[in-house]
């Protein structure tokens, strides 16, 4: 039985793509699956509901893989990384598998690949956040800028988190 794992960020954004592409992974190969999937959550937060709670299952035997499009649906830090590579280190009846990228735990090159993915994908964060925080500097000194968008999900998703956004803790 393998897990499928689909995560998006934004409302804006659509899984169905990456479920599409998973499950035709499964049929091609003649995997069983269950899928989990968490619509409008940051990759940078630890706690999402169906990603616990496939770890969960996992923990309890019911998988033998975690099936992603890329690594970054996993996470977006280099922490968490860590802690994935360590979960799955003790949990050695899990692989992972990952349609773009050339992931095998059993060589160093495999860690070194998923590693330098996800620390791709963090950079990738920083230097949006980067952009951001400039241009709505100088939104703010051109008398533009007015806050940021009111209902907006993110603000309210960290709170709770052990992972911060850098936007939020700078109050930006």
């Amino acid at each position: 039985m393998i897990a499928i794992y689909c995560r998006v960020s934004t409302d804006d954004q659509n899984i169905d793509q990456q479920r599409a592409l998973l499950v035709e992974y499964c049929a091609k190969n003649n995997h069983i699956f269950r899928s989990f999937m968490d619509e409008a959550v940051s990759g940078k937060i630890e706690d999402r509901p169906q990603w616990q709670k496939l770890l969960a299952d996992c923990e309890k035997g019911e998988f033998e893989a975690i099936l992603v499009v890329k690594a970054d649906r996993i996470t977006r830090t280099l922490k968490y990384a860590l802690w994935f590579y360590d979960w799955l280190q003790a949990h050695k009846n899990v692989r992972l598998i990952s349609l773009y990228d050339s992931i095998n735990f059993d060589t160093p090159d495999g860690y070194f690949v998923f590693m330098l993915n996800c620390l791709l994908s963090e950079r990738e964060l920083l230097v949006n956040q980067w952009r951001m925080r400039i241009g709505i500097e100088r939104a703010k000194k051109e008398g533009k800028y007015k806050g940021g968008i009111k209902g907006r999900k993110w603000k309210n998703e960290f709170k709770n988190s052990k992972v911060r956004n850098v936007r939020t803790e700078q109050n930006l």
